[in-house]
């Protein structure tokens, strides 16, 4: 099948058209970890990447959409010390089509990097870009579970906050996100039949959580 990203499956083609040798010659895996904010995508990324290292001698690079984000505000012409500016702008535009570029543009990345030297990717929309070129994890986790995480990590901005009130504020920006990216990308967050596993990530323990992704992994390399 390929990409699981209809606007995605012209540029997939061109890549194949383009890149076929390379492509078909890429000796390292992909793997695809998606899911909203708070959900434990870095977290699991460490995990796959400490066990191909262990078990096959293999360090994949762990890339995300961040990462993506930063080579645009680049090739955009922006300096190093901008990068943030270029960032927040993203974030914070109301210039719709441009955003919308921006965002298609991260997923294309993710695309090409993945077929050309496969590697961990980490964003919301890793798994529908990567679809069937690689093993595709999806996180979810409920709102209070997130709002807990987030309310106790000294490292972001809502660190401290009420959780109630972040329980609302998650809701929303989920809602908005998803309805956002579902009409840009033209798929559902709610079909993720086709994806190796869905984890309702909450309620395990590190060890156990450890040996879920180990198990998808073993099965899918045999």
């Amino acid at each position: 099948m390929g990409t699981f990203i209809p606007c995605l499956l012209e540029y997939e083609n061109q890549l194949f058209k383009n890149y076929k040798d390379l492509i078909r010659n890429r000796n390292l895996p992909i793997i695809a970890i998606g899911g909203f904010s708070g959900t434990g995508k870095d977290t699991v990324a460490k995990f796959v990447q400490e066990y191909f290292q262990r078990e096959m001698g293999i360090l994949l690079k762990i890339s995300s959409a961040g990462d993506f984000v930063r080579k645009i505000a680049k090739e955009s012409g922006y300096e190093e010390k901008r990068i943030d500016e270029f960032m927040k702008f993203i974030k914070e535009t109301q210039n719709q089509e441009f955003a919308q570029k921006v965002d298609i543009e991260i997923e294309k990345k993710a695309l090409k990097q993945a077929l050309l030297t496969g590697g961990i990717f980490v964003g919301r929309m890793a798994p529908f870009a990567i679809g069937t070129h690689g093993i595709t994890i999806w996180l979810e986790v409920s709102a209070r579970i997130i709002a807990q995480r987030l309310s106790q990590d000294k490292f972001r901005s809502e660190y401290g906050m009420n959780q109630n009130e972040l329980v609302k504020r998650i809701k929303s920006r989920d809602e908005t996100d998803g309805m956002r990216l579902e009409e840009i990308y033209g798929i559902s967050f709610r079909d993720k039949k086709n994806f190796d596993l869905v984890l309702r990530n909450e309620g395990f323990s590190i060890n156990e959580l450890k040996s879920i992704i180990k198990k998808l992994l073993i099965s899918k390399n045999k």
